[in-house]
């Protein structure tokens, strides 16, 4: 292995070293350790370092052909003390900027999502659902409405039609009174109990 090419291994792997103390502290601060259950944190804690040992590995494959040195390993810790002791505070800054212009973004889009669609939405509900009150309740109107006009026609003719009824017809009709009460009766109960569903129903 030539000297360019182990002076690219060693840039590489303090840069990945620095690039590890990033993707740990990004780490922590998304995963929450005190409120998640143990084993969740033991498997991911597991999938992310295998994830970084791979992603070292691609890259010193790509520098120097996955060629492995004991310096190399030190380049690797020495980039990651330098950023503990340098960049990590500044890193930490950023990232939390980073997270609440993300967040900010985030609220004020699901602002816009509300107030452009969500609200419209439901404003066309209410009105459609007010729009169909509306006509039921003329429906119950002009159904009240007929049922006393086409009662009142009837009515009328029966007692036109009673004014000429021949007066030995009336005394045998008369006989039957009772029964007609009960009839009466019985019509008007039903009457009654429509127009209370029909109230009931304009409610």
């Amino acid at each position: 292995m030539s000297l360019n090419v182990q002076f690219y291994s060693m840039i590489a792997m303090v840069g990945m070293g620095a690039y590890l103390g990033m993707a740990l502290d990004t780490y922590h601060r998304f995963l929450f350790r005190g409120t998640r259950n143990r084993l969740i944190v033991f498997a991911t804690d597991i999938l992310f370092w295998v994830f970084q040992a791979l992603l070292v590995f691609y890259v010193l494959y790509l520098v120097n052909e996955g060629a492995l040195r004991f310096y190399l390993l030190l380049a690797l810790l020495c980039g990651y003390a330098a950023y503990q002791s340098l960049f990590r505070t500044i890193y930490k800054k950023i990232l939390e900027l980073v997270i609440q212009l993300v967040i900010s973004i985030y609220r004020i889009i699901v602002k816009l999502i509300v107030i452009f669609i969500v609200k419209p939405i439901k404003w066309i509900i209410q009105v459609i659902i007010v729009i169909l009150l509306f006509i039921y309740g003329l429906l119950i109107r002009l159904i009240r409405l007929v049922y006393n006009v086409v009662l009142s026609i009837l009515l009328f003719f029966g007692r036109v039609c009673w004014f000429f009824v021949p007066k030995r017809v009336k005394n045998y009709l008369i006989q039957f009174k009772g029964v007609f009460g009960k009839f009466k009766n019985i019509f008007l109960t039903t009457i009654k109990k429509v127009k209370d569903l029909l109230d009931r129903r304009k409610k």
